[in-house]
């Protein structure tokens, strides 16, 4: 049965898994094992929801378990090649789930 099932495409919306991994450092809760969501991404879909259901595009965003978003802070990243990457950061106090985006 599986033969003939086709490639599956996998929509990651974390940043590089390094990246990932070095959350923990900064005071993240399990990094590697909760949802990331790209805020671009995330408020694309806020708003077609919204619209799609009549509601007002844009407010009253929250996180998928109810709770409000996080507060997003900039961290800079500094990887062995010297190349340094700076992203806005957060994780739901309730989920863990964690919104970023670059900056």
């Amino acid at each position: 049965m599986s033969s003939r099932l086709g490639p599956l495409d996998v929509e990651c919306d974390a940043p590089t898994y390094t990246v990932v991994r070095a959350c923990r450092e900064l005071g993240l809760r399990s990094p590697e094992d909760v949802c990331w969501r790209r805020m671009g991404h995330f408020n694309r879909r806020w708003l077609a929801l919204t619209t799609l259901f009549g509601g007002r595009a844009g407010r009253d965003a929250s996180c998928s378990c109810g709770h409000p978003l996080p507060a997003l802070e900039t961290c800079n990243f500094v990887f062995r090649s010297g190349k340094s990457q700076s992203y806005m950061i957060g994780q739901c106090g309730r989920c863990h789930t964690v919104y970023w985006e670059e900056s």
